[in-house]
């Protein structure tokens, strides 16, 4: 590969690169595209390190002033990766980031198809209906990964786990994690073909959290921030479990923090609370 000195500059902010970039930041532009766009040191090192195929380096070689980051698209580059060098006033002016890095990447996004999951004994899924938050969605994707999850199940309209806010939240995680996308009654349908045990969160369930056995294959169920689990999919549960608030004035835990819990919950094959 040819050093960074000697490929053009860009400095066109209407340069078809750069607006194919900025047009990935939106809804619109990942749906038609298949693309997204990841942004800073750990997030490509993460991409490069889980293999994803990376459709485009873009670099902004003075701004990237770290030498890890400078390692890495060295690397990058001599693997062959297509690699655009961005002015850094440019890049600036371009990255979502409070403080831009010099390197970000455009991907291809990664779904798996429903029929295609299958769960084994030892497995467990984290399932989101109608989640609004990208912020809360990504944080999920991260706790899935640390609580040694397979994935993340799309009920419905959920938020996009590709968003800029999204992706940011996961901290790398997403490149680890399978993606599945799908209706509640084609989700219902899958579960009850594979058996799996199916635990769902509700502040009026009768059942605390910590007084059932966690079963695997497992997957947990998390609704909307502000809904909760519709009563169809409520109704598709083996267990309703309700996390304990023990102070009158928090009406209800983020949603995010729920997941966290009941993951984690599903780890401990402790004998129940009575």
């Amino acid at each position: 590969m040819h050093d960074a000195s000697s490929q053009s500059l860009i400095t066109d902010p209407n340069h078809p690169l750069i607006q194919r970039f900025r047009s990935l930041r939106t809804a619109p532009g990942r749906a038609a595209s298949g693309l997204y766009v990841i942004e800073g040191i750990r997030h490509v090192f993460h991409a490069a390190q889980a293999q994803t195929r990376i459709e485009q380096l873009l670099i902004a070689p003075k701004a990237l002033k770290n030498p890890a980051g400078r390692k890495l698209a060295r690397r990058l580059r001599r693997a062959g990766t297509p690699c655009a060098i961005v002015a850094p006033e440019l890049y600036e002016r371009m990255s979502l980031a409070a403080a831009p890095q010099g390197i970000a990447a455009i991907l291809r996004q990664k779904w798996t198809p429903l029929n295609a999951a299958q769960p084994n004994e030892g497995s467990s899924w984290l399932a989101v209906e109608r989640l609004e938050s990208p912020g809360n969605l990504g944080t999920m994707i991260r706790t899935s990964e640390a609580a040694g999850a397979a994935g993340l199940i799309l009920i419905g309209c959920a938020a996009d786990p590709h968003d800029p806010v999204a992706v940011r939240a996961t901290m790398g995680s997403l490149f680890s994690q399978k993606l599945v996308r799908t209706t509640a009654r084609e989700f219902v349908a899958w579960s009850g073909r594979r058996r799996l045990m199916l635990v769902g969160t509700s502040p009026q369930a009768a059942r605390d959290y910590r007084t059932i056995r966690y079963e695997k294959p497992l997957v947990i169920l998390v609704g909307s921030e502000k809904r909760g689990l519709s009563d169809g999919l409520c109704r598709a549960c083996n267990s309703l479990v309700r996390i304990p608030i023990l102070r009158s004035g928090v009406d209800s835990l983020n949603v995010a923090v729920a997941a966290g819990i009941l993951l984690y919950a599903a780890l401990d094959q402790r004998p129940p609370l009575p």
